[in-house]
């Protein structure tokens, strides 16, 4: 029986997690398939690879650089799955408002029926739900526009707290302005405050009132 040599063996533990995340991306794109039940496998390959490569290193064993680009390969793939289902709907929304809108923290919005309100802004504001988590209550639900940006997050009004206008930021009001405006939101008026910050304010779907914010 012909066993592979050392470097070929390692070519291919280099090669086999590139050659896993081609198999998935054409499953889940093209074959509809979802992935994350894969998610805890691969991390178990992954802290598997990571454990070998050690104990190869520390032994001085050459094959540990395999494990260890096995590692990297298995990392890559992981990160991708988890960008991939970072949000509820694989999806991603015909239109958009996250090229002139921000949120700069995590911003609370009161609302009287969280599952019924949260539609509109997936709608008008293309904002994307996430999956519940630990780190947000049972009955809130969390929107965001991308990977990597503070999220929206819609909670029951409770009358015993009281909560200032959720507020969304752009670097040009008169843009934001006719976005909303284009896709069927009224909006206020631009007004200017005391510090010459322009702003104006819209409703949500539910007659909540936000606000947009000019900044530089």
């Amino acid at each position: 029986m012909h066993v592979p040599s050392i470097p070929m063996m390692m070519m291919m533990i280099l090669l086999a997690p590139f050659v896993l995340w081609l198999l998935l991306f054409i499953l889940s794109e093209y074959g509809g398939v979802s992935l994350k039940p894969l998610k805890p496998w691969l991390t178990v390959l992954l802290w598997l690879s990571w454990g070998l490569g050690l104990i190869g290193l520390v032994s001085n064993r050459r094959w540990n650089v395999a494990f260890v680009a096995a590692y990297s390969g298995i990392s890559l793939v992981l990160g991708w799955l988890n960008r991939r289902y970072l949000f509820v709907n694989t999806v991603k929304p015909a239109r958009s408002l996250a090229s002139v809108l921000t949120v700069q923290q995590p911003t609370y919005v009161a609302v009287r029926n969280v599952s019924t309100a949260s539609p509109w802004y997936v709608e008008k504001f293309g904002l994307r739900e996430l999956p519940p988590s630990k780190e947000i209550r049972s009955d809130a639900v969390s929107l965001k526009f991308k990977q990597g940006t503070h999220p929206i997050i819609l909670v029951p009004r409770d009358k015993t707290i009281s909560r200032s206008v959720p507020v969304f930021f752009t670097r040009n009001i008169a843009q934001a302005q006719s976005r909303l405006t284009a896709d069927g939101i009224s909006t206020g008026p631009i007004q200017e405050d005391r510090q010459g910050t322009k702003f104006f304010e819209l409703l949500d779907g539910e007659g909540n009132t936000l606000e947009v914010c000019e900044v530089h």
